[in-house]
């Protein structure tokens, strides 16, 4: 095989193997009708109470019957009065509080400083848990799943195929 034959060979299975044939897609979930299909992988959900389930894209939740079921990260907002004295309070360039340890050394993802006290400070902070989830679609306003583009997957078949019968072709010219 010469040099040229491997190089639009490779060139080939590159161009193949590395289009989009599969996304990420966010559907809002109003009927039935737009649940995703069964055993699909879920990346995350948005519940209509507001909380966040987040999988990991190395092992998404599934799809199976009426729930979405898995191993995740639950994040949730939520209302803190966090007592003091702090450890840390850490700003950003602006002066904003994004992060507080409190005495016991807990940790806190402040998003907004709701009323500063001396020793006291209220606050909307993001938790998260993480661990096995079940998830009935009733409870879902959101979710985020894996699917496969059709019409990527047959252009980059074709163009495969297109790819080497031109490599084939200029081959057989080029050896005149």
């Amino acid at each position: 095989m010469s040099k040229k034959a491997a190089a639009l060979f490779t060139l080939a299975a590159f161009v193949l193997f590395s289009t989009s044939c599969t996304m990420w897609r966010t559907r809002e979930i109003n009927t039935t009708a737009d649940y995703p299909r069964e055993n699909r992988k879920i990346l995350s959900v948005v519940k209509a109470s507001g909380e966040l389930v987040e999988f990991s894209k190395s092992n998404p939740g599934r799809l199976i019957g009426n729930v979405i079921s898995g191993e995740a990260t639950v994040v949730v907002m939520k209302r803190s009065e966090i007592v003091g004295p702090f450890r840390s309070i850490k700003k950003d360039d602006h002066g904003k509080i994004f992060e507080v340890t409190d005495s016991s050394g807990r940790v806190h993802s402040v998003q907004e400083v709701l009323k500063e006290e001396t020793n006291k400070l209220t606050v909307q902070a993001r938790y998260s848990t993480s661990g096995g989830v079940s998830i009935p679609l009733s409870e879902v306003k959101l979710v985020r799943f894996k699917t496969t583009n059709g019409v990527m997957t047959a252009l980059a078949v074709l163009g495969g195929i297109a790819g080497v019968w031109l490599g084939l072709a200029a081959y057989y010219i080029g050896r005149d």
